[in-house]
C-alpha cells in the first residue's frame, strides 16, 4: 500500500465553491488576489473587457460596410462559383494608355476612347 500526502488548505488562501452560485458562472480576478465571479450572460450576449472588467453586452447588429473600406485582397478570391455583376474593370482613356508595370497574365482593361476590352497576355 503506497503512502499519499495531500496539503490542506485555510479557507482565507484558497477560492471556495460558495462563490459560484449558478451554473455558468465565470471565475475572474476583480483586483490583484480578489477573486470574483460574474453571472452567466443572457442569449445573444458575448463577453466584452469594460474598464479592465469583464462584462456581457448585446451584441450588436453588424454595421454596413464596403468592400473598398478593406485592403486590397493580396491573394485569389474565390467566388465560389458565383458570378461578379456590376463589375467594372481598370479603364484607362486609350490604347496608348494601357499600364505597362504592375500587371498579371489575365487582367482586363476597358480603354474609352476605342470602347475596346484589352487582356494581358504576358507580364514579364
Amino acid at each position: 500500500m503506497a503512502i499519499t500526502w495531500k496539503k490542506l488548505s485555510f479557507e482565507e488562501d484558497v477560492i471556495t465553491k460558495a462563490l459560484l452560485t449558478a451554473k455558468g458562472d465565470i471565475l475572474y480576478a476583480s483586483a490583484a488576489g480578489v477573486p470574483a465571479a460574474l453571472a452567466i450572460g443572457a442569449d445573444n450576449h458575448i463577453l466584452r473587457v469594460a474598464t479592465d472588467l469583464p462584462a456581457w453586452e448585446i451584441i450588436g447588429a453588424p454595421t454596413a460596410h464596403t468592400l473598398n473600406s478593406h485592403t486590397a485582397a493580396d491573394g485569389a478570391v474565390d467566388f465560389n462559383l458565383q458570378q461578379a455583376t456590376d463589375l467594372v474593370v481598370m479603364t484607362v482613356v486609350n490604347e496608348a494608355a494601357l499600364p505597362a508595370a504592375n500587371l498579371a497574365v489575365g487582367q482586363l482593361c476597358w480603354a474609352t476612347g476605342e470602347l475596346s476590352l484589352h487582356i494581358c497576355a504576358s507580364a514579364v
